[in-house]
């Protein structure tokens, strides 16, 4: 159960963490996007999440683990969003050529998929997600 405790923690401070990240990435786009706030919300929220997990008992666990694996929705939506629904230039961004995407970056010449938003950032709130909820669901707390 201590280590339990530890990986919530730290869970939470990758939550903060990215509270701050979205809030500064998203910040030009409040008015014309208002599904930036989204994640915004949803991180702070996964933090209080994991903070509140490392007090509750088992049924408490079980149900925060539960509001965890909803709030990790919230990264496939942003991959939807920041793709914009097209699956091509996720796919064009999954299988292309790093390297080439460095050059052509510090050059300032990056464009088509990869020039405006990170693709799969969003992912980042599922993965912080789905780690605090198994570790809740696995807690064996009385």
């Amino acid at each position: 159960m201590k280590n339990d405790k530890l990986i919530l923690f730290f869970v939470a401070t990758g939550f903060l963490f990215l509270v701050v990240e979205t809030r500064y990435n998203h910040a030009g786009v409040w008015a014309t996007h208002p599904t930036a706030y989204i994640p915004v919300v949803a991180t702070g929220l996964g933090a209080l999440l994991c903070l509140i997990g490392m007090v509750v008992n088992k049924k408490g666990a079980t149900a925060v683990a539960s509001l965890l694996v909803l709030c990790s929705v919230v990264g496939l939506l942003g991959v939807y969003y920041h793709t914009e629904g097209d699956v091509n230039r996720l796919q064009a961004m999954l299988t292309s050529n790093t390297r080439e995407e460095r050059v052509l970056r510090s050059q300032g010449e990056l464009g088509g998929a990869f020039g405006e938003r990170p693709l799969l950032a969003p992912m980042s709130i599922t993965g912080l997600s789905l780690v605090g909820a198994i570790c809740l669901f696995g807690t064996k707390r009385k």
